[in-house]
């Protein structure tokens, strides 16, 4: 039985290789630092976060990008020793290749290949050449690429205007049986969502399409996974077919989701020569399959693990600086506010994988706490709900402050017993973001607040629970997570 989400909350468009060891899963983290988190399980069952490609090491910066810019959509593959991760980077550099000969790094500086269009693919023929893919103006690109330094060897020629024409995007190549089959999703990465797939005897078309998408929940408008697309498929040892795609979980109303989009896994069956996911297209939560995947555990992270080997993100900052650790303490250096356009602010945060959970962490109410300081629920800097300590005038106060489109408040103001630390604590369910302090509520957010569907903007993240620091520093204790 598959386990729906395999990897839980926002790690969405996902893409999945093989090493001969283990499995790789890419997925998007725009405006989020580090950039591209690749997941790893030898068996198919239990995910682990690994590592990220674009660090400090190869000099990737985000600084000043948009909320929801950043880093798209990537394709990870592995061939003859080396891995291989195309991505977009929608500040500048366009569509870049980054390789390594572990995966654990050090990756290589990004390669450039084309400054327009997103969603870049690779597929490592047998005849040991590699075809590249994108999408483009009216459908997908391709063209033979030197995926070592990112260089075409001829110009892009669009090998199929797609389906229905709307969306036409997150192509793949796969060689099988004489013939490419090409798949891309189409209708939008909302509710519209699904995938269609393609086959040919020239690798630059025309392609046949399958009238009837290969994975698709439009119809099914009240189940709970909606939005299925953005697959990549996986041929495996034994010849059968596996795919990962991105999903949405409902809470329980319709049309609106607060985690992102998460990875989904099923398997593949090859029908009259055209690969269906699932059943006909259909995926549940527990997926029938001979796989047997395992439910995630919490995260928590404690102040004497590392950063950077933890599923950790900040916010455009590669910023190292700001985060001091003591004997199983952390101290966060203040620099931006969280609601700072384009700014970078002093955080760490945890993708929510779960509706219901309780994440917290402590903070010390000595002379260390100098700023404000403590824990959010993170959207983005225009939604986001915050509780923090600050010392006013000799006395602790504890404030609850929401922020949502243009409107920032402070929702409550109240003095707190000077204690040598504080337990602060939020916890949610399918209504409310729920914040407490040493177990007195201080506030609740609905979660219609941290919808996507509520959003000004396109935004393709989800929510994220941290701690912070603004106007100085702030010293939290032993951990900060999600209790087991």
């Amino acid at each position: 039985m598959i386990h729906n989400p395999i990897i839980r909350g926002f790690n969405p468009d996902p893409s999945i290789a093989f090493d001969g060891e283990r499995y790789i899963i890419a997925v998007s983290t725009f405006e989020y630092y580090p950039g591209i988190a690749l997941y790893t399980s030898e068996d198919l069952s239990d995910w682990r976060y690994e590592t990220s490609v674009m660090t400090d090491a190869n000099g990737f910066s985000l600084e000043g990008v948009k909320n929801s810019s950043g880093l798209y959509a990537a394709t990870i593959r592995f061939h003859n020793g080396r891995y291989y991760m195309v991505t977009t980077n929608k500040n500048g550099l366009g569509n870049f290749v980054s390789h390594s000969e572990s995966l654990s790094g050090p990756w290589s500086e990004p390669f450039p290949i084309y400054p327009e269009g997103i969603d870049p693919s690779l597929c490592f023929l047998k005849d040991g050449r590699c075809f590249y893919t994108q999408n483009g103006k009216g459908g997908i690109y391709g063209t033979f690429i030197n995926p070592d330094n990112g260089i075409l060897e001829e110009p892009l020629r669009k090998i199929s205007p797609g389906l229905s024409g709307y969306a036409t995007e997150a192509p793949h190549i796969y060689e099988k049986d004489g013939l490419y089959y090409l798949i891309f999703a189409e209708g939008g990465t909302e509710y519209g969502h699904h995938e269609i797939a393609g086959r040919a005897e020239d690798i630059y078309g025309p392609y046949e399409l399958r009238k009837k998408p290969i994975l698709s929940h439009t119809e099914r408008k009240n189940h709970e996974i909606q939005a299925t697309g953005h697959a990549d498929l996986l041929e495996m040892e034994d010849g059968s077919w596996i795919a990962v795609f991105l999903g949405i979980r409902m809470p329980g109303r319709p049309l609106l989701h607060n985690l992102g989009r998460e990875t989904f896994m099923a398997e593949v069956s090859w029908i009259d020569g055209w690969p269906v996911i699932g059943n006909d297209g259909k995926v549940e939560i527990e997926e029938p399959s001979a796989i047997e995947t395992s439910t995630e555990k919490p995260v928590y992270f404690s102040f004497t693990d590392d950063i950077d080997s933890s599923p950790l993100l900040r916010v455009r900052s590669r910023g190292k600086e700001l985060y001091e650790r003591g004997n199983g303490s952390l101290v966060i250096h203040s620099r931006d506010s969280l609601s700072k356009e384009k700014g970078e602010p002093a955080l760490l945060l945890l993708r929510q994988t779960e509706f219901e959970t309780v994440f917290s962490s402590e903070l010390r109410t000595d002379s260390s706490l100098t700023g404000k300081a403590g824990v959010t629920a993170f959207y983005n800097s225009d939604y986001h709900a915050d509780l923090y300590l600050e010392w006013r005038a000799g006395k602790l106060h504890a404030v609850f402050r929401r922020k949502i489109h243009d409107l920032e408040c402070i929702v409550s103001d109240s003095e707190m017993e000077a204690k040598p630390a504080v337990k602060l604590e939020l916890r949610t369910d399918r209504e409310w973001y729920i914040f407490h302090a040493d177990g007195k509520e201080m506030g609740r957010a609905s979660i219609a607040s941290f919808a996507t569907e509520g959003t000004m903007y396109m935004t393709f993240t989800g929510t994220l629970l941290g701690i912070f620091s603004e106007d100085g520093d702030g010293c939290f204790e032993k951990g900060f997570g999600f209790e087991k």
